[in-house]
């Protein structure tokens, strides 16, 4: 699993840095799409981390010899199934908004609401992984320390995997910082014409 979880956070690192680079010219528009681009890489990876723990959580369940490895692995298929479903509605969501026409403002309220809840995520991931070291410390005291162990020990993986996800996709998004507020310091360029933007 160490494995896996090492080899997916590489991918994760390289598809979404890959998405990152610059347009040959900056308007609003472009930006957006880099935006909706980044996030559906970034769904698509979480995506795939579900069905990778949906699947082989399933699996190890039904062929775990001990308690500790049957509660590791039907504690990783939950998380699975979670993740593939915020994973598919998020690349749904960037369809719909690929398909939707928003004005500036709208746009880049999106912007720093994608930031904002990247980092809101990163937030609670250090709280998932809190959780998984104290299922592990309750194992010592408790009378059924293999259940136990075995949920802190998935809970703490998923944690540690969110936490470098949320933060990759956070910082991907934050780094376009400069560009959108430089854009929008005064004209509006969509592409498909140009407006006052106002800041008070």
């Amino acid at each position: 699993m160490k494995h896996i979880l090492l080899s997916l956070c590489c991918c994760l690192f390289a598809q979404i840095t890959f998405a990152q680079g610059y347009l040959d010219k900056d308007t609003v528009k472009n930006l957006n799409n880099l935006r909706l681009q980044t996030n559906k890489r970034g769904m698509t990876i979480l995506s795939t981390w579900g069905t990778v723990n949906t699947v082989a959580g399933g699996v190890g369940y039904f062929t775990a010899n001990t308690q500790e490895w049957k509660a590791f692995h039907s504690m990783n298929a939950i998380w699975g199934i979670t993740n593939l479903g915020l994973g598919l509605m998020g690349r749904y969501g960037v369809k719909r908004e690929l398909a939707a026409d928003y004005s500036c403002g709208e746009l880049l309220h999106r912007y720093e609401a994608d930031k904002r809840l990247f980092l809101i995520n990163g937030g609670l991931d250090f709280l998932y992984i809190g959780t998984g070291v104290f299922l592990k410390e309750q194992a010592k005291t408790r009378t059924n320390p293999a259940t136990w162990n075995g949920f802190g020990n998935s809970i703490l993986i998923q944690g540690i995997f969110l936490l470098g996800f949320d933060a990759t996709m956070y910082f991907s998004h934050q780094s376009k910082d400069k560009r959108w507020y430089k854009l929008l310091n005064g004209l509006c360029v969509t592409g498909n014409g140009v407006g006052f933007n106002y800041t008070f």
